[in-house]
């Protein structure tokens, strides 16, 4: 089986013209103008909430500025959102990674400090 651009396509090939052209390279093809550019988009916006996030995240870190965790949560989970909407994890991963953090200084917090 080939693989191209990650995904598995069939080895059948046939003349085109005077070249030869694969029937899984036309696959590519048309699953690629399938794809929405929106949906990668997706993954860059919730890459960027998350590093929002995470540099606000920083400040939060002193003592009597937990209550920012809050807001960081939100503004994460909405990047978690977006990165739902994506083709690839790695923006809501991100997203999920700095939420986690957050969530355990608020839970060592006691919610507010």
């Amino acid at each position: 089986m080939l693989f191209i651009l990650g995904r598995p396509v069939l080895h059948s090939r046939r003349t085109v013209g005077n070249g030869v052209l694969s029937k899984s390279y036309e696959r590519v093809l048309a699953s690629l103008h399938k794809t929405s550019h929106i949906a990668y988009m997706a993954n860059i916006i919730a890459f960027l909430l998350g590093l929002i996030a995470l540099i606000l995240a920083i400040p939060a870190f002193i003592p009597l500025l937990g209550w920012l965790n809050w807001l960081i949560i939100v503004i994460a989970g909405v990047g978690a959102a977006f990165g739902f909407a994506s083709d690839k994890n790695s923006g809501r991963n991100f997203c999920f990674v700095v939420l986690a953090i957050c969530a355990l200084r608020l839970w060592m917090g006691g919610g507010i400090i």
